[in-house]
């Protein structure tokens, strides 16, 4: 018997449009009242995720950051973390400042980031000494490197995996993998620990609430 489903948000939960239908909303309601826990299992920060767990009515339980962090949002507790190292997000943090890069940290229930490229991102800038200071008393669960050319995220995906074997993309712009596809605003990389998984998670997650991998579906 199916216990807990495990779904993405993008593409998934959301349609094509980028849309959460009312049907969609309406079988997750019917899936809850059966007792089977619908849990989010998304790349996008713990943030985002946790809003998009109250418009659709899932669980209160949500994995996020590409697998990197799962959290019990009644609880406020954290079941699962999985951070980048202080000294690579440091490394990070430099590379963007040299080459005017726009990075982004996930951690907790915030998302800060030291350029904007979207109005309502405005209140999360920080200057680039105020992210270092914040990486030394908070665990990075999640960065995303963004630039407006893409030659300079070519560049970034070379340095990655030339210098900082510690950490992996997770999720890109979809034309950094097919140069041939219509060009976009910008580009960006979801960057995580290199031994992060959603699997990971969902394991830790089925721990955490006692419910066997046989009686889940993702």
């Amino acid at each position: 018997m199916i216990q807990a489903v495990f779904i993405d948000i993008d593409d998934t939960v959301m349609n094509s449009q980028r849309e959460i239908t009312e049907n969609t909303k309406k079988v997750i309601k019917e899936c809850e009242k059966e007792g089977i826990k619908i849990i989010l299992t998304s790349g996008r920060s713990r943030l985002d995720t946790l809003k998009y767990q109250k418009e659709i009515g899932a669980s209160p339980y949500i994995i996020s950051s590409n697998g990197a962090d799962a959290w019990d949002v009644e609880e406020e507790k954290e079941i699962y973390s999985e951070p980048i190292s202080k000294q690579v997000v440091i490394k990070l943090l430099e590379y963007a400042k040299k080459n005017n890069c726009k990075i982004s940290l996930n951690y907790n229930l915030e998302l800060v980031m030291n350029q904007i490229f979207y109005p309502d991102e405005e209140d999360k800038k920080r200057t680039l000494e105020e992210l270092t200071k914040l990486v030394e008393k908070e665990n990075i669960v999640q960065c995303v490197m963004a630039n407006k050319e893409i030659e300079e995220m070519v560049k970034f995906k070379e340095y990655l995996s030339k210098d900082i074997p510690e950490v992996k993309i997770e999720n890109e712009s979809k034309r950094l993998k097919d140069l041939n596809l219509k060009p976009s605003s910008h580009y960006y990389c979801d960057i995580t620990s290199s031994s992060v998984s959603k699997g990971k998670a969902v394991r830790a997650m089925c721990e955490y609430l006692n419910v066997s991998k046989e009686n889940i579906a993702t």
